[in-house]
């Protein structure tokens, strides 16, 4: 499922990709050692990884694991019944089933085999999701288990390593002119093979999708589900889940969990039951009589979920991302799941996904947008990257001008985009954080100024998180805490992250999308008192800055 814990895993995992290629290159560029044993090294480095990834998840992700018995697991939370019915439908061995204290609405698996999966489920998951979509989520990952995702996504990802050392690898010490054509094909190939690799786990993606529309003949509650994660829309969410919290803060967890229970049901009986199958027609899908229970659900308004999709049609931004991601867009996964013809495909989205159609001028003022923003998010780096090509390899190509004058541009870029991406302007104060979701003009690069209240109630579960989770009246929508200082995030999330946990805020920062809604996080303030600021916005002004500067002293000293 998308979310911060999975994001954040999926960067550590590159992180250590990154250093294993780093090594084994050094290792057949530095030393005589072949190229074979580099490569057997590397293979060997990943086992490594893929053996010892469970405990290093199990500790950066706390949860408290339910005993299994021989028909079930013991205690009473209602999502273990669940677990154990749709392991024993898929012909699965009971998996390991934790419970993450967080807010977050997540679920995710791991493990190295069948036997050993794990399964852990957020608090804020069963809390603001009903039954209904509690199991087409568990169905999800268990679809994970059954094929084997983990085990096959860790062989495939030897895959660009190959791709490397096919054209960079057992070069040995040579120093011929054909070195630079050969590190630049070693990048290209290495690129090509990391974004199949990703396009091969996004069909992962659809195919647990899948898994979970025959297990449980409902793609509908899997949809719902999709989008209160991925877009953070739940209008009703916020007083259930907090009077479910106050419940279990009083040790009464038996009532908390009737309550939830009893949400579920109530939420089970409205959702996507009045309308048959096939929908409504997109002109009345929006109307006032789908407002409350009905199509959706409680807690799903149409136009909300329509106006994210609409983002996801619309801007240029969205398939660039998903070209980056491990996961499929929401609309693009609801999409796949009514054309698979399966017995429980979705029957009620299609409507709505006309309804997020672009609207005329929409799309062709976000490609505007995209043909202006994607030059000044690279360019500047690629006129640097061209500026120190030339210094190290041809000094004497195009003289010092030439160098200097790459620099300055190179720095004017980066001020542009500090100004897009971190905007100095008043922040707007924002009522609903799911009233973001409408703004068009959002994206990985221009971003928005906002203003926002509400109650901290998570961390993503992530044990060194200094990220937040916000959540409102509308919605939830995630805080990200950035620092330029080495170290810094860390530090905060071991430290000073968890004042605010429960605490009523009022958060400063910028909106963006990428392509899930989340703000970049300015200043934070609790009601209790606790502040906190980021300062990454002053570094790119400042490093961006100077970059010009420097560029144009070398420029006007080159005359």
């Amino acid at each position: 499922m998308q979310g911060y814990v999975r994001r954040r895993l999926l960067a550590v995992l590159c992180v250590l990709g990154g250093i294993l290629v780093l090594a084994c290159w050094l290792v057949a560029v530095l030393s005589p050692v072949p190229f074979t044993w580099a490569m057997a090294g590397g293979a060997a480095i990943v086992a490594v990884q893929y053996l010892v990834a469970p405990w290093i998840i199990t500790w950066l992700v706390p949860a408290t694991e339910l005993a299994r018995t021989a028909d079930g697991y013991r205690g009473d939370e209602p999502v273990a019944a669940i677990v154990a019915r749709q392991c024993q439908a898929a012909g699965l061995p009971l998996v390991r089933l934790g419970i993450v204290d967080d807010g977050e609405p997540n679920a995710f698996t791991f493990g190295r085999t069948r036997r050993d999966s794990r399964v852990w489920v957020s608090r804020g998951l069963l809390d603001r999701l009903d039954e209904r979509e509690v199991e087409a989520v568990v169905a999800h990952e268990l679809g994970h288990v059954a094929h084997r995702d983990v085990a096959v996504m860790t062989v495939a990802s030897l895959i660009p390593m190959v791709f490397y050392y096919a054209t960079a690898g057992g070069r040995g010490a040579d120093r011929s002119g054909d070195n630079d054509v050969n590190r630049l094909l070693a990048f290209v190939a290495y690129l090509v093979s990391r974004l199949a690799l990703l396009g091969f786990a996004r069909a992962r993606e659809r195919g647990a999708d899948h898994a979970s529309c025959r297990a449980t003949g409902d793609g509908d509650a899997l949809c719902s589900a999709l989008v209160r994660i991925a877009y953070g829309v739940d209008e009703v969410g916020r007083e259930r889940a907090a009077r479910i919290a106050a419940l279990r803060a009083d040790d009464d967890n038996r009532e908390a969990r009737r309550l939830a229970r009893r949400a579920g049901r109530m939420r089970s009986t409205g959702a996507l039951g009045i309308a048959g199958p096939g929908g409504l027609p997109a002109a009345g899908l929006l109307g006032p009589g789908l407002l409350g229970p009905g199509l959706l659900g409680p807690g799903l308004p149409p136009e909300r979920v329509a106006a994210a999709m609409r983002w996801e049609n619309t801007s240029p931004w969205a398939r660039w991302q998903e070209l980056f991601a491990t996961h499929p867009l929401v609309v693009h996964r609801i999409a796949a799941l009514e054309r698979s013809g399966l017995p429980g495909a979705p029957t009620h989205w299609a409507a709505l996904r006309a309804a997020a159609a672009p609207r005329p001028g929409e799309r062709s003022a976000a490609w505007g947008r995209f043909l202006i923003e994607l030059p000044v998010h690279l360019g500047g780096w690629a006129c640097l990257l061209a500026a120190v090509t030339a210094v190290r390899h041809d000094p004497d190509l195009g003289g010092p001008r030439t160098v200097a004058a790459l620099v300055a541009a190179g720095g004017l870029l980066l001020v542009v985009r500090a100004a897009l991406r971190s905007p100095l302007g008043a922040p707007e104060p924002v009522d609903e954080a799911a009233s973001l979701l409408e703004r068009l003009d959002a994206g990985p690069v221009g971003a928005m100024p906002v203003s926002l209240r509400g109650r901290i109630v998570g961390r993503g579960g992530y044990v060194a998180s200094p990220d937040f989770v916000l959540a409102d009246d509308s919605g939830i929508i995630p805080i990200v805490y950035l620092q330029p200082f080495p170290g810094a995030r860390t530090f905060f999330g071991l430290t000073g992250a968890d004042a605010f946990v429960d605490e009523e805020v009022l958060v400063t920062g910028w909106f963006l999308r990428a392509p899930g809604p989340y703000v970049e996080l300015r200043s934070i303030t609790a009601a209790s008192g606790h502040t906190a600021r980021s300062w990454q916005f002053v570094a790119r002004y400042a490093l961006s800055s100077a970059v010009f500067v420097l560029g144009a002293v070398l420029l006007a000293a080159s005359h």
